[in-house]
């Protein structure tokens, strides 16, 4: 069992990173293609400067996300559960009360992870951690900037959709699956993944919201038992966030953004909703996945 878990890591972080550097050698071929010298991540970042390069950018990310996040896991799926492929992705009917409880239970720990992540941006992080969340915040800006509708849609289907279904397929769909048939422990796989999951996202000041928000997601698994249902939720909360911007203004000034100090009093009583509201999911239904 040890011997077959220890195989199946190993084969998914192999495929991971097969794909990520077959979509890195994928965006120097389009760039040279397109005259474009990259030498570094600050390169293709500076490249969203120019607006005529946006359509490019955002066509290299999203078949960096398609090949990362979703064709690593079905490949994965596919070579050790070929016979029940379909089973396996937990494709499934859920309680549809769920699809209300849960987005109310993530958006009432907003106020919560905003305090925290007041306190964490003003850490004096090392060079490096501070530099990293630069360059995250720097990408997604540049990704972010909407000037028109049509932007917009993009940005929720790059932003929104395709994360919801490929970051789920893989930290929920098989990350937090197969913990959980390794140690028989859901509770604490849903926190690893949430670890990984946020790691992933490369941001210091973000950690812990985005570890929070994948203890949510993968919450939302093992309660309703379905794929769907975490990814509807990521969907939408990245989506909202999208639509949050746009109708502020479509852009994000790194030069500027900061992050509010929310009154602790709204942090108290949003967090008590939220328990009520987590008393309310736990009574629907017992856990099934």
């Amino acid at each position: 069992m040890n011997n077959r878990f220890t195989t199946k890591a190993i084969t998914l972080v192999a495929l991971i990173v097969a794909m990520i550097l077959f979509s890195n050698l994928l965006v120097l071929g389009i760039a040279y293609w397109s005259g474009v010298q990259i030498h570094s991540g600050a390169d293709l970042i500076s490249l969203l400067e120019d607006s005529s390069n946006t359509g490019m950018i955002k066509s290299v990310v999203a078949l960096n996300h398609l090949l990362t996040f979703t064709l690593s896991p079905l490949l994965f799926i596919g070579i050790f559960y070929r016979d029940r492929f379909l089973p396996y992705l937990s494709l499934n009917h859920f309680n549809p009360a769920y699809l209300l409880l849960f987005p109310l239970a993530l958006f009432s720990l907003y106020p919560l992870m905003g305090y925290i992540s007041f306190f964490i941006e003003k850490i004096e992080w090392p060079e490096l951690l501070d530099n990293m969340d630069k360059d995250s915040m720097s990408a997604l800006a540049g990704l972010l900037t909407m000037d028109h509708p049509s932007d917009l849609v993009v940005n929720i289907l790059l932003l929104g959709v395709l994360p919801g279904i490929g970051e789920e397929l893989l930290f929920r769909g098989v990350i937090q699956k197969e913990i959980i048939e390794k140690w028989q422990n859901p509770h604490t796989a849903i926190w690893i993944t949430a670890i990984i999951f946020s790691l992933f996202h490369f941001q210091v000041t973000g950690f812990i919201p985005k570890m929070m928000i994948g203890a949510i997601l993968g919450y939302a698994y093992y309660y309703s038992g379905s794929l769907i249902l975490p990814m509807i939720i990521h969907a939408l909360n990245n989506s909202f966030a999208t639509v949050s911007l746009y109708l502020s203004g479509g852009k994000l000034d790194i030069n500027t953004i900061e992050t509010e100090n929310i009154p602790l009093t709204g942090v108290v009583i949003s967090t008590i909703l939220f328990s009520y509201i987590w008393y309310t999911i736990r009574r629907t239904t017992s856990p099934i996945a």
